[in-house]
């Protein structure tokens, strides 16, 4: 079904071009490279041997959480080898995207979940693919969209009708009758197919059991991956809460050693030349408040408080507080890593080119916590390319390097060419030469008969008269052609760069799945390429 291609990547952090290429000033940042000889191994030695984790009780919370999402047996077995003391996990994750999110969110746990078979059999040891819901993110705006090839072949946006007003997406409930306007919505705009029913349908089951987009979200996961054991993991769980404490605890109170390592970072980040990811507030801590609303922590005149004033806690108070309710505080984006690889024995983090830039800065707090750092494997890219535009690719000479940086170069090539038939200077020297040639008759047929002098211009006239149909002709014809390539390019460019982006930023998987069915996925699945890069996968 596939074919793949690995395409160099453009217009990505250059701290992440430089690890994928094993670049001595990306690695002391980043830590080992996942190409060097024997560092699985070795990592995998290091995490378990320093990993302080409940296994048994993280076994129970995943057990627990993964039933109530209709999770598979398959998910069942990965979660009880979290049981063994040389488990590791394989760890990726992102928001909870409406209908699953954009295709790299998918791309992301594929990647997990064959990264993990792959490891477990190199290492002799178990090793589970884990995917963290981002269910403590307060940005609605980016998880409450996806978009769809419509009837027409345009991105087409389809919005969850929610109001926000600033509390974990994971806190927010899911209506009725918003969550039914979707599939409406999805329904109307989409192409029809004999996969509708069956695919609708469990949309539908998963929507009437879901208390929160969150719940929406893992429940079609939990159905994805059924065959594959991805397990999935829900950070507002009370059970998790009390997992994290210990972190929160040291937020607070190495929170002087955290700053001073995070400063020294971001100076040596510049010097190397890169930017960093995550711009922090004067006297920002790693900490937020968790309320009716997600607020940001800051270290002010000896207290904790929001940036309204309205919430302030010595040190001795919240550190009571992370202890008691750990649920009234969250992690950060810069210690949200810590968190989870205190909670998790993770041999690999799957970050995408942004995480890869944060992580940067990240990893200089694993030290001042005490935990081990996992290595990083840049999550994959993938660009699904479609029969009838592989073939248009093929038509118009595409190269596969052109063909998600420079597509619109390539149709500026291929007009240039068709426009060196100048059809204007084809009939004009037609006309001439018939009139030159027509002229020699006219003198050669006077010596006969002077009136088949006369009788030529008038035949002239008729073949005039043909040579005009022909040009009409062929100008319809090449103004057609021209049509033709420049929706065949729209076409190309609405599919495979929808909205000036990468395929994997703006489509969600439906409008895949609901054109090819069930053996479309078990193929992407079976067949997906866990290396690093960007990958075309022509269908």
């Amino acid at each position: 079904m596939f074919r793949t291609c690995l395409l160099p990547e453009e217009s990505k952090p250059g701290i992440y071009q430089d690890f994928l290429h094993n670049l001595p000033q990306a690695t002391r940042f980043l830590g080992p490279h996942y190409g060097e000889t024997g560092v699985f191994v070795a990592k995998a030695e290091q995490v378990c041997a320093g990993f302080l984790g409940e296994r048994a009780q993280l076994a129970e919370m995943l057990l627990a959480y993964n039933r109530r999402m209709g999770c598979s047996a398959a998910a069942e077995a990965q979660i009880e080898k979290l049981r063994d003391s040389q488990a590791v996990a394989v760890l990726c994750g992102q928001q909870a995207g409406l209908l699953s999110g954009p295709l790299y969110t998918i791309y992301k746990a594929l990647c997990a979940v064959k990264l993990a078979a792959k490891l477990e059999v190199e290492l002799n040891r178990p090793v589970v693919p884990v995917f963290w819901i981002a269910s403590e993110d307060h940005d609605f705006s980016e998880a409450n969209h996806c978009y769809v090839q419509d009837r027409e072949g345009k991105p087409r946006r389809i919005q969850l009708g929610l109001a926000h007003s600033g509390e974990p997406v994971g806190q927010l409930p899911l209506t009725e009758e918003a969550g039914r306007e979707v599939l409406a919505t999805l329904a109307a705009v989409m192409p029809d197919s004999e996969f509708g029913a069956e695919i609708f349908g469990w949309l539908e089951e998963a929507r009437s059991l879901a208390a929160t987009p969150v719940d929406w979200f893992a429940r079609i996961m939990a159905k994805l991956f059924a065959g594959q054991g991805l397990v999935l993991f829900e950070p507002l769980l009370a059970e998790a809460r009390t997992l994290a404490s210990a972190v929160f605890c040291q937020a607070i109170q190495q929170r002087e050693a955290a700053e001073s390592a995070l400063f020294l970072r971001e100076e040596e980040l510049r010097a190397e030349g890169y930017a960093l990811q995550v711009e922090r507030e004067a006297g920002a801590t790693l900490l937020m408040r968790l309320g009716k609303k997600r607020t940001a922590l800051y270290w002010r005149d000896g207290h904790f408080v929001t940036r309204d004033g309205l919430f302030r806690r010595s040190e001795a108070e919240l550190l009571e507080q992370a202890v008691a309710l750990p649920e009234s505080l969250s992690a950060n984006v810069l210690l949200r890593p810590l968190v989870q690889d205190s909670i998790f024995p993770t041999l690999v983090y799957i970050p995408g080119p942004g995480e890869i830039a944060y992580f940067a800065q990240v990893t200089a707090l694993y030290p001042v916590f005490g935990v081990e750092q996992p290595l990083l494997w840049p999550r994959p890219g993938v660009t699904l390319v479609e029969r009838r535009l592989a073939q248009y690719l093929e038509k118009y000479q595409v190269a596969e390097v052109e063909l998600l940086h420079r597509l619109d170069e390539a149709l500026a090539r291929e007009m240039k060419k068709k426009s060196e038939l100048d059809i204007d200077s084809i009939f004009a020297h037609l006309r001439g030469h018939l009139a030159l040639e027509y002229e020699h008759l006219k003198r050669d047929l006077a010596k006969l008969n002077p009136q088949l002098g006369a009788l030529a211009d008038k035949n002239l006239a008729h073949v005039y008269n043909q040579v005009s149909y022909l040009e009409a002709k062929a100008r319809e014809e090449d103004e057609k052609k021209s049509a033709v390539m420049v929706r065949r390019f729209l076409a190309l460019e609405q599919t495979l760069k929808p909205n000036g982006k990468l395929q994997e930023r703006v489509f969600c998987l439906l409008p895949f799945l609901l054109k090819y069915g069930p053996i479309f996925w078990e193929q992407l699945a079976s067949e997906f390429p866990h290396q690093p890069g960007h990958h075309l996968l022509y269908l």
